[in-house]
């Protein structure tokens, strides 16, 4: 690397199943350690840090978000009516019927992150539903979800003067893809806060291409996405302040998935089965297609050297403590992190 990012982190979501790998906040911070990195990313999940994360090890806080959001935003609730399996249960899934109890979580987590010190939090711009997930047809635009959510973000940041950065996260439904130079743009100069910019999620941005099979595809269409937006007028490097890294070859699973649905083949009868039993398949399937492993093959190195983040967060899928332990010496001694040497 030509030098260090400022935070070189760990992904790591705050709840029992992922804290009782680990003794104490020592043990934690020697294990990332062992990848280069130097802190944490945190996502906080309702449970006690059992008082293993230390103030000084968290680099980042990615915030409480939903994956479905814009049919309450906008106040579609027969539309919620017919997804949910009840008025009372949405009610309950969003914390309210207006959007400042939408919103409060949000505004939890922001406070969370100024006392504890996070140089950045990520904020995914996003919209699926549950069975959108699957046919893939939309039904907000990419247009309309960004409005909405710099509509929720100016909100959230009016009047404040929180010391991080706030970072919007790309993602491949309908939203922010950064696939459209004009839409990231739009995104961006619609924020109306200082401290902004993009945490680009790599294996999001390879979940748009079903077609890309090797590392070195991924690399190749995501230098074309750089170089399409800086022929667009708006140099996306400027703005990527931080990158979810990961690699995600989903697109297979996708296409035959497609292939099967419109074929009648594994359609699944959306109104017949439970709102949260549904949720666990899609979140099944949204794991087929997202895939979170180590980024590793040729033009890497240099890719993430042209984008220069300041943030940079190993974000794989963890089964387990030893398996994530590879991972991350593998992703280190890639980027320079770590020498070979330290490794053995």
């Amino acid at each position: 690397m030509r030098h260090l990012p400022e935070c070189r982190s760990m992904n790591f979501a705050v709840y029992s199943g992922m804290l009782d790998r680990f003794q104490d906040s020592r043990d934690i911070e020697q294990y990332y350690k062992q990848g280069g990195l130097n802190g944490l990313e945190i996502i906080l999940a309702g449970e006690s840090d059992q008082g293993k994360i230390r103030p000084d090890m968290v680099n980042g806080v990615h915030l409480f978000f939903h994956i479905f959001w814009m049919d309450f935003w906008l106040g579609e609730y027969k539309r919620l009516d017919h997804d949910f399996d009840s008025r009372d249960q949405w009610i309950q899934y969003y914390g309210g019927m207006d959007r400042e109890s939408f919103l409060e979580p949000f505004r939890k987590d922001l406070d969370y992150a100024e006392e504890i010190g996070a140089k950045y939090v990520v904020f995914h711009v996003s919209e699926v539903t549950l069975r959108e997930s699957y046919t893939y047809k939309y039904r907000y635009t990419n247009r309309q979800v960004i409005d909405a959510a710099i509509e929720a973000i100016n909100m959230l940041l009016a009047g404040k003067n929180y010391s991080f950065e706030f970072l919007v996260e790309n993602l491949w439904w309908s939203g922010f893809t950064m696939k459209d130079p004009y839409l990231t743009r739009r995104l961006i100069e619609g924020i109306q806060y200082e401290k902004k910019g993009i945490m680009l999620d790599i294996g999001h941005y390879m979940n748009t291409n079903c077609r890309l099979r090797t590392a070195e595809d991924a690399v190749t269409y995501l230098n074309k996405m750089i170089d399409n937006h800086e022929k667009k007028g708006f140099p996306v490097t400027d703005w990527i302040k931080g990158i979810h890294l990961q690699m995600s070859l989903g697109g297979a699973y996708k296409m035959r998935q497609k292939k099967e649905w419109k074929n009648g083949n594994g359609r699944l009868d959306f109104d017949q089965i439970p709102f949260y039993e549904l949720y666990t398949f899609a979140y099944n399937h949204a794991n087929q297609i997202d895939l979170h492993q180590p980024f590793i093959g040729e033009g890497v190195k240099e890719l993430i050297e042209r984008m220069d983040p300041k943030y940079v967060t190993f974000e794989f899928r963890q089964d387990s403590r030893e398996e994530y332990e590879e991972f991350i010496k593998a992703q280190g001694k890639l980027l320079g992190y770590v020498d070979e040497r330290d490794l053995l």
